[in-house]
């Protein structure tokens, strides 16, 4: 009987000391925090993609219900506070840059062979392979309005060098050959024997079977080169 009461007695014991220890709060949470901060900053100020620290597993902070997160002076550092308002309590954790990344233009979506670029087919990536993101531009009027020279992946980084002007004349194609002289244009209908962009050299043949050359302009006409 006394054995049985000692045994329950230890018991209350331990039970009312774990319950009367307080909480601890997670420290994965404490990480998970901070990271949603650092990616909204570097989303909101076009910082390079930053990685948070794991805190010191040895720290003991009592639980927080709202945890809030910050840069230690107000702006971007190697180190963001994680702070408990209602406690008191905040700690530091590091922030380090996910390697030498750069933010080029990739594709949004797999781009044919010869279709031409709008804003929906490219987007803002951070690249961390340093010899691709040499090779693409953060500057979208060097893409946009360009056709594919061949099929581009989606997330693929966009290289001018892989694009070309559109054409305006196709290959095989109908096309008006105008000859312009002392503001009189004469024209007449032909095919075209190659692509071309504006500016681009094109050879039409005639309905004679005779060839002439000329250059692309941007209504998809060829004036035709006087010999």
């Amino acid at each position: 009987m006394c054995r049985r009461f000692f045994a329950t007695l230890c018991a209350l014991l331990v039970a009312g000391g774990a319950a009367s220890a307080p909480a601890g709060q997670d420290l994965a949470q404490l990480r998970e925090r901070a990271q949603r901060f650092v990616d909204a900053e570097a989303g909101r100020h076009s910082l390079p993609a930053q990685r948070v620290g794991a805190p010191d597993a040895r720290v003991f902070l009592p639980a927080c219900d709202t945890l809030d997160a910050a840069w230690p002076d107000g702006r971007p550092a190697g180190q963001v506070l994680v702070r408990c308002p209602s406690l008191g309590w905040s700690l530091g954790l590091p922030v380090e840059q996910v390697r030498a990344a750069r933010r080029v233009f990739v594709a949004s979506g797999l781009i044919a062979t010869g279709q031409v670029l709008t804003a929906a087919d490219i987007k803002l990536a951070d690249v961390g392979n340093a010899t691709l993101a040499r090779q693409g531009v953060d500057d979208a009027s060097l893409l946009l309005g360009k056709a594919a020279r061949a099929q581009i992946p989606p997330g693929t980084v966009l290289r001018p060098t892989a694009l070309r002007a559109p054409f305006v004349v196709r290959m095989r194609s109908p096309v008006r050959a105008l000859v312009e002289y002392d503001g009189v244009s004469v024209g007449a209908e032909g095919f075209a024997n190659n692509n071309a962009a504006v500016g681009e050299p094109v050879t039409v043949r005639m309905p004679s079977g005779r060839v002439v050359q000329g250059v692309a302009r941007a209504d998809g006409s060829v004036v035709v080169s006087l010999p």
